[in-house]
């Protein structure tokens, strides 16, 4: 009989009096993968915060390692064994490996430390997971796939049985996923346990044991392996997206302007090679870099953070300009001013683009008759802080739909957003192409960003190895097998 590692029965919270949780059920065993596929992602944090420590809750109950640990009329507050593994390193920048694996523990006591035993401990480990650095660096010198593998050894050495793993697909390239996922099932098969969470079925469907589909606070389904994951997640993934992204894809006999709205010819960098591309107005042209080896450096050249680099840009004076946008990855955490009001943010790129902006009230006053019909209220929001996560995100979209640059480049642009979410940025992208803004799309994967593209370009150790037009984007079946439907 399989060990049951968590169970947590018909959880109900809230928070600021609005429902989280709502008689959230869910059962993990021992040495299992179990995926947790997100539809939306309200309701995930806390679900988190209650496996991880021992919260008050308005009614239910949690076992972990089959014992009860929370319960709504009496928790402890206690912490129980997890460890969870995300966007935010858990790792001291300023350390070292060895320090990081045995020294920064819960249950260190030592007041000398061995530091010869450690040393060689860690460099055991490193082999053995085949982690070619030395147990002297530092954590910040680490890959981020390096990273979650150490993160990953910490939890082992630290005893803890469960291992949440959130977003961690965002960070990896399509290799370096491989890897990831042929790892956990190793230790998947000494008994560690894994909750994966993820917002595509895509990534979960390709390694978990079991995959529950989250909405609405609770879980609505529960997909096993013997079942045929594969199907049934696909059909639960058309009813809420499949239609929306079929009437999102471009004709593919849409033609656009001879004249490119930029043009990179040659360009060598330390890890680009000789990379040419061009983008013309109204055009939605998909970088598609599954080694991961470009995508930072050729969002900071558009930028113009990147100055080193040999090869032509035309025209160059672009570059670095209000002309050329760049929207990051996560961009509601690093873009907006949530003490400003809505307004103030929508407008905050024009400042750039008109001089003297904030001093022309008539042009606020012009915006606001013109998107009212489509932002509605939300232009009168004095602050960010109580918006929807798809406010903010129409918000930063509507920002450049105000500005209209000439190229706008979305780094890995539905990472980290839920499903519904996904469709509507996806939505918005098209929405901008319409208006003959130019888009580029940085990304590790295709999965739903083939849908909105015009041309996709194979990138791989940052070398242009193949480009496919619409027309031919059934080619890329053999890329992503199964990953759209006929």
């Amino acid at each position: 009989m399989k060990k049951e590692i968590l169970r947590m029965e018909h959880i109900v919270c809230s928070e600021n009096g609005s429902p989280v949780l709502n008689h959230f059920s869910m059962q993990i065993f021992e040495g299992e993968i179990y995926g947790l596929l997100c539809l939306e992602q309200h309701g995930i944090t806390k679900m988190i915060e209650l496996i991880c420590r021992n919260q008050p809750i308005q009614y239910g109950q949690v076992f972990f390692e089959e014992k009860l640990v929370n319960h709504f009329e009496n928790n402890s507050r206690s912490k129980n064994r997890v460890t969870l593994i995300g966007n935010k390193s858990c790792l001291i920048d300023s350390l070292s490996l060895a320090d990081n694996l045995f020294v920064i523990r819960s249950g260190f006591r030592r007041h000398i430390i061995p530091e010869k035993a450690i040393r060689i401990q860690t460099r055991k480990l490193l082999n053995e997971f085949q982690i070619r650095v030395s147990p002297l660096s530092l954590a910040e010198e680490l890959t981020t796939y390096e990273r979650l593998v150490v993160e990953l050894l910490r939890a082992m050495i630290a005893g803890n049985r469960l291992i949440i793993l959130w977003q961690v697909s965002d960070l990896l390239s399509s290799e370096e996923l491989l890897r990831f996922h042929e790892l956990i099932r190793k230790l998947a098969q000494k008994g560690y346990t894994f909750l994966y969470i993820y917002n595509h079925h895509e990534v979960l469907r390709a390694v978990c044991d079991r995959i529950s589909v989250f909405e609405n606070g609770h879980i609505e389904k529960v997909f096993f392996e013997s079942d045929g994951i594969e199907e049934k997640i696909r059909d639960v993934f058309a009813r809420y997206s499949y239609d929306k992204l079929l009437q999102l894809k471009p004709d593919a006999q849409k033609s656009f302007p001879m004249s490119p709205v930029l043009e990179l010819k040659h360009i060598c960098t330390e890890n680009m090679k000789d990379f040419s591309l061009s983008v013309r107005p109204g055009e939605n042209v998909l970088i598609l870099d599954q080694s991961n080896t470009i995508l930072w450096e050729l969002s900071s050249i558009f930028s113009g953070i990147k100055r080193d680099y040999a090869g032509k840009i035309e025209p160059e004076n672009l570059i670095g300009s209000y002309h050329i946008a760049v929207i990051p990855r996560d961009p509601t955490s690093s873009l907006l001013f949530p003490d400003l009001s809505y307004l103030d943010n929508l407008c905050f790129p024009l400042s750039e683009k008109v001089p003297f902006f904030w001093q022309k009230q008539s042009l606020r006053k012009s915006i606001l008759k013109e998107f009212r019909p489509e932002l509605g209220d939300l232009l009168d929001q004095p602050q960010l802080y109580d918006l929807h996560s798809r406010d903010l995100y129409q918000l930063i979209y509507y920002r450049y739909l105000i500005v209209k640059p000439r190229l706008i480049i979305c780094m890995q642009p539905l990472s980290g957003v839920d499903m519904y979410i996904r469709t509507y940025i996806l939505e918005m992208i098209t929405k901008l192409c319409k208006e003959g803004i130019a888009v580029l799309t940085l990304n590790t994967e295709l999965y739903d960003t083939l849908y909105t593209a015009d041309r996709i370009i194979q990138v791989e150790n940052g070398r242009i190895i193949n480009e496919f037009l619409r027309d031919e984007f059934e080619k890329l079946r053999t890329i992503n097998k199964g990953l759209y439907p006929d």
